[in-house]
């Protein structure tokens, strides 16, 4: 190669050199062949023109797509559908690029009208749910980092979370994967997703009985490695040591972390079906807060005091199923489960043996809209005496603007497990917008 390219500029910068007046006496044959050269290189110099804007444009679509599949992480790596051992971030040119991290603003509105007298948050009102901005950014060809800031509206006064703040390492050795930071914890499905990406305006109910409001994130370490097997079956296992303040089934007390072991298995039965299993199990402690007085308004005041009683009591286990049918280039149908049991004491909660579950049916019909319905069953943490079993079923239709705006309305009619307790039926509305890098997909 390197020998036609000397060539072709001998040819050309002597073929160009002749003088006019002496390219007359030229044989016909020479000037013919010059004639061709120049030809041939016009045509060489387009050809690698239009080579080098392919390259380009091709650059770019498998950088957005790398991008893409990091968004995807969630549900395409639990699938095992990138190799720790291969997987590599893509560099963007630029020397700006360490200086303009990826930014997108992520808004949730929800308005709810409910039978209930009390004047909780988000009872009969309108609010901003929640604001997400978010920032990302790839530090090398080897990590990331993404933080997530979330402000809320509340009722009684706004606040400012770090939702999520960690830095992503992968190609470490052994193959595995690594995180270190503030994430959600890989808990089943629900538990990895935000507000606004659910299917439903709330989670399940044993999500937020055992975990919290809006599930289980916080602070700690996690490493995942893909399971080589003879059947090529994409298999994934998780571990993660997490800081022990937060989740309302631990103690509360931050020196006595959390540990969750989490795996998972996708197949492919047919062409257009995939079935994903999952299993997790949470080790953490179950000491009791103690009394340590009252505050200003004469309220008792109760702190999480470790004290070795019980340690790491608590033991949680869970299990997940999502079956998805694609039935046409804007039809799915997707049947999603998940079931989480306990064994503990009875030292800050009474009930020794909760457990919960709950089913997501949900049909996208068209393009543009997608209906489904959730049914709760729990047995709460703090259920006492004569009791029932908490169930909820919950109705909904969603809208989808555009990919990046979506208005949905739901129904819930829930019975508590409280013996005494009333039905409730609500209604809500909820509104989501995306821009800017942090968008997801229509359906996942």
């Amino acid at each position: 190669m390197k020998r036609i390219f000397l060539l072709f500029s001998a040819a050309f910068f002597f073929g160009a050199s002749i003088p006019t007046a002496g390219a007359d006496s030229l044989p016909d044959s020479v000037l013919n062949d010059i004639a061709q050269l120049r030809q041939m290189m016009e045509g060489l110099s387009s050809t690698v023109k239009d080579l080098k804007e392919t390259v380009r444009e091709q650059s770019e679509v498998i950088q957005n797509q790398t991008l893409r599949l990091q968004v995807l992480e969630g549900g395409a790596a639990s699938a095992g559908a990138v190799s720790a051992a291969t997987a590599r971030a893509p560099v963007s040119a630029g020397k700006s690029q360490g200086f303009n991290p990826e930014i997108g603003v992520v808004g949730t509105v929800q308005a709810s009208q409910t039978r209930s007298d009390e004047d909780g948050e988000g009872n009969d009102t309108i609010a901003l749910k929640e604001l997400e901005l978010n920032f990302s950014s790839y530090v090398d060809p080897y990590s990331r980092l993404d933080a997530i800031i979330a402000f809320n509206d509340n009722l009684e006064e706004q606040n400012v979370d770090i939702e999520e703040a960690y830095y992503s390492h992968w190609g470490l050795p052994f193959g595995f994967r690594g995180q270190i930071g503030k994430f959600r914890s890989r808990i089943g499905k629900q538990n990895l997703q935000h507000l606004h990406a659910l299917e439903t305006v709330d989670y399940a109910w044993v999500i937020r009985d055992f975990f919290g409001e809006e599930g289980l994130a916080s602070s700690g370490v996690r490493l995942a490695h893909d399971v080589p097997n003879p059947w090529d079956i994409p298999v994934s296992v998780t571990g993660e040591v997490l800081r022990g303040n937060n989740g309302t089934s631990f103690s509360g007390v931050s020196r006595r972390p959390i540990f969750n072991v989490h795996g998972n298995a996708f197949f492919e039965p047919f062409d257009n079906a995939s079935l994903e299993l999952g299993w997790t199990t949470l080790f953490g402690d179950e000491n009791p807060p103690q009394f340590s007085g009252f505050d200003e308004n004469g309220d008792p005041v109760t702190t999480a005091v470790s004290d070795g009683r019980n340690k790491y009591g608590v033991r949680v286990y869970g299990a997940d199923t999502t079956v998805t049918w694609l039935l046409s280039e804007n039809r799915t149908l997707k049947f999603q489960n998940e079931l989480y049991f306990q064994r503990r004491g009875n030292l800050s909660h009474v009930n020794e043996d909760p457990w919960g579950f709950y089913s997501l049916l949900d049909f996208r019909f068209s393009r543009q809209f997608s209906t489904g319905i959730r049914f709760d069953y729990l047995e709460p943490l703090d259920v006492t005496g004569e009791h029932h079993a908490s169930t909820a079923v919950s109705p909904y239709l969603t809208f989808w603007q555009s990919e990046f705006a979506s208005f949905q309305v739901q129904y819930t009619h829930s019975d508590p497990a409280s013996a005494d307790g009333f039905s409730d039926d609500a209604v809500y509305l909820r509104a989501n917008f995306m821009i800017g890098a942090h968008k997801h997909p229509v359906q996942s």
